[in-house]
């Protein structure tokens, strides 16, 4: 399902390092069917052999659609009302695990894996919807563009040839 998350637990320090017990960093994101969470793991050990990095751990694989960062606590049943709102007539879709891709430069970057045009679509879909409703309660967020991927590894070093493909898989997302 989509859920509402929090990044890191309270308390969370403000711009000057103080401690903030009323605040917590919260993303908004689409859980993963077992099988494709299974195929991601299986791609992941494949890079493993060519890649450095820290690898995201199978249990923190999911597709982010709205990123709010520091929320008040108080604010936090405001997001899950609009997450609520959002999904209002959102139907269960399938999803097709796609290429690889990354963010950043090439000596340290984001390592992902997109989805096929069809499933980029419908997560897109559910996003636009998400942080609309996010708008509609007032609630910012990181209003950079969207894009469908599950992160595989931080701090990546790609600078040492090509990547090698990855596994696909389908699943439902609910």
């Amino acid at each position: 399902g989509v859920q509402l998350l929090t990044w890191a637990q309270s308390p969370t320090r403000d711009a000057r390092g103080v401690s903030r017990e009323d605040a917590m960093r919260l993303f908004i994101a689409a859980e993963l069917p077992e099988n494709l969470i299974e195929t991601l793991s299986e791609t992941s050990a494949v890079l493993r052999e060519s890649v450095r990095g820290r690898y995201v751990g199978p249990n923190l694989f999911h597709v982010t659609l709205a990123f709010l960062g520091e929320v008040d606590s108080r604010r936090a049943d405001d997001a899950a009302t609009a997450l609520k709102q959002a999904l209002d007539g959102h139907t269960p879709f399938t999803a097709t695990l796609g290429d690889l891709g990354s963010f950043g430069n090439r000596n340290s970057a984001t390592l992902w894996q997109g989805f096929d045009t069809a499933s980029a679509e419908a997560f897109a879909v559910l996003a636009r919807d998400v942080r609309a409703a996010l708008s509609v309660h007032g609630l910012p967020y990181d209003a950079k563009a969207f894009r469908t991927h599950v992160t595989l590894m931080r701090a990546a070093d790609l600078s040492h040839g090509t990547l090698p493909s990855p596994l696909t898989a389908t699943g439902a997302v609910s």
